[in-house]
Parts: C-alpha cells; sequence; structure tokens
C-alpha cells in the first residue's frame, strides 16, 4: 500500500513514445483547393454571337430607357422591342450552341 499515490499519478495504458508522428492519410493527386476534378472538363466560353448580341441588347435597352425619359413613348417601345429580340437570339445561341 506503499506506492499509492504512483499508481494514481501514473496511467495504467501504455502511452505513445514521443517523436513519433501520426500516420498520414495517403497523398492525391489533387489540392484540397482545387474546384475540378482531375480530367474534368473545363468550362465552355460563350459563342462570340451570344457575347455580341448581349452587348447590343443592352445598349439598345439603354437607348430606350433614355428614350422613355425625353417623353419619346413609340420610339422607346420600338428599341425595347428590338433589344428584347436581340435578348432572344443571344439566349437562344447559348442553348443551341454548335
Amino acid at each position: 500500500m506503499g506506492n499509492w499515490l504512483q499508481k494514481i499519478l501514473m496511467p495504467t495504458t501504455p502511452t505513445k513514445k514521443a517523436g513519433k508522428l501520426p500516420a498520414q492519410a495517403p497523398r492525391t493527386k489533387h489540392l484540397p483547393a482545387q474546384p475540378f476534378k482531375y480530367g474534368a472538363p473545363l468550362p465552355a466560353s460563350l459563342p462570340n454571337a451570344t457575347v455580341i448580341y448581349g452587348i447590343g441588347a443592352s445598349l439598345l435597352f439603354v437607348a430606350s430607357f433614355s428614350l422613355f425619359l425625353a417623353g419619346r413613348w413609340f420610339p422607346g417601345i420600338g428599341v425595347f422591342f428590338l433589344g428584347a429580340c436581340l435578348t432572344g437570339f443571344a439566349l437562344h445561341l447559348l442553348k443551341h450552341q454548335d
């Protein structure tokens, strides 16, 4: 009964050796910050016609807004309709790419 203090302070389970590192997981080919899997196709760029029609449509919408502010309702509606047509063409070409 003389060693009761050592029995309380010393753990009964075996301890890890000092200086030994835990086992590492096997390394993968990718870094964790990479968003795409290895071999995955890169995102395709927009077709040129879609970009051109989109820019033209935005310019027509700005022009129609300025016509509405100037009080020219009929030309403003016509220019807005042309901008909507160009937006439709751009969306159509975006959906049906070759």
